[in-house]
């Protein structure tokens, strides 16, 4: 049992709290018993897994440590006291175990391969709210996500807590040019929305059927003018009067599901008229 804080190897794992060590070494870490399971069925690149007593302590715990051990038995396992893994641990509470893995890495044909509506972010900072877009956009069916530069670390601790295994299994690029996007969208036959409050097409009346992707803006901040001009039109959240705006996330939620429930009823629509839709 490795008892020091001090310990090489535990350092080494603690840098990976700041992204300037995530990129460089392309790793980051997964931390808590629902994290890791959602990690294992979703076959992300293993490294290292810590553990400590506590993770042994309850049912759910050993089953876990029973099924990694069975599932990676090349993986390096460390096993550590309670307070070396509270040292790494992201979280006030500490679940007894935490999983280092590889980064992946998507390109546009991962996205290019998946039917929905592609979300590009733009300078979100929030690492709650894209933890909260990314398991929104995985549950909407949504293609992928783009992150253009200045947006956070989707890497983040707490991003990778916020997206409850979505970030393992989404496709999504980092660290992209906004308008480079628009004309790599174009050029497959999107449309390209903006999101914004003021004029522009109500969310409802928008037509999201064909192939679709939306720009959000940074919190408070919005998208610059030159994104909105750029883009194919503006549509906007029906809201009571009183109300000025609402958290990106919520907004995206709102927006995936209509593109969702729009592209459903026009498959729906297509099988009850016998067209076949093409791969």
């Amino acid at each position: 049992m490795i008892t020091s804080k001090s310990n090489p190897k535990i350092k080494e794992i603690r840098l990976l709290k700041q992204a300037k060590h995530r990129q460089v070494r392309g790793e980051f870490f997964a931390e808590g018993v629902r994290l890791v399971e959602e990690a294992l069925r979703s076959a992300p690149l293993f490294l290292q897994i810590v553990y400590s007593p506590k993770l042994e302590e309850n049912p759910r715990g050993a089953a876990l440590l029973s099924l990694a051990r069975r599932e990676l038995p090349g993986v390096e396992w460390l096993y550590v006291s309670d307070e070396v893994l509270d040292s790494l641990s992201d979280t006030q509470t500490h679940q007894g175990v935490l999983a280092v893995l590889g980064k992946k890495e998507s390109r546009w044909e991962d996205l290019w391969k998946r039917e929905g509506i592609v979300l590009i972010l733009c300078e979100l900072q929030d690492p709650g709210n894209l933890g909260t877009i990314f398991r929104v956009a995985e549950a909407g069916r949504a293609a992928g996500l783009v992150l253009s530069r200045g947006t956070l670390d989707p890497y983040s601790p707490k991003v990778v807590r916020a997206s409850m295994g979505s970030l393992f299994r989404l496709p999504f690029l980092v660290n992209q040019d906004p308008l480079e996007c628009l004309a790599a969208l174009r050029s497959r036959g999107y449309r390209v929305w903006a999101t914004g409050v003021e004029s522009g097409a109500g969310l409802w009346e928008a037509d999201l059927r064909p192939p679709t992707a939306v720009l959000f803006g940074q919190e408070g901040a919005g998208l610059h003018r030159e994104l909105l001009e750029a883009t194919d039109g503006v549509i906007t959240i029906p809201m009571d009067p009183g109300v000025n705006s609402l958290n990106v996330a919520v907004c995206a939620g709102l927006v995936v599901y209509e593109v969702f429930r729009q592209q459903t009823i026009k498959t729906a629509s297509c099988k009850s008229q016998g067209v076949t839709r093409k791969s």
